[in-house]
């Protein structure tokens, strides 16, 4: 594994900053506001979307990071199934919108793969 150290420093403040505000906040939360975060971060629809999105992104960075081609495929593999969810969980409530999604995903697709 080869690792550049610009890009390690990234990695960590993209990543590390967020996740340890969300950790923080987390622990602040009573105990019935962790359950509702629980159960939302669990549930099938976050999961299909946002939850692949960022795990695929993660992935995607990290394997930037630490040149392991095989996660950045597997990074891909959940980025393109976050899009596809997030475009069918959307567009049950607004068909413009889950268009506008599927488009700003594959931009952004576009963009991780050149």
């Amino acid at each position: 594994m080869n690792t550049d150290t610009d890009s390690l420093v990234t990695f960590l403040i993209a990543f590390g900053v967020p996740v340890s505000m969300m950790i923080r906040a987390y622990f602040k939360m009573n105990e019935t506001d962790q359950r509702s975060v629980k159960s939302d971060f669990t549930s099938r629809n976050f999961l299909l979307s946002i939850g692949s999105v960022a795990l695929g992104n993660f992935l995607i960075e990290f394997s930037d990071t630490f040149s392991t081609p095989t996660l950045r495929l597997v990074g891909f593999v959940l980025l393109v199934i976050g899009a596809i969810g997030s475009g069918i969980i959307t567009w049950k409530s607004s068909k413009v919108r889950s268009l506008l999604i599927v488009a700003l995903f594959s931009v952004l697709i576009y963009f991780q793969l050149s």
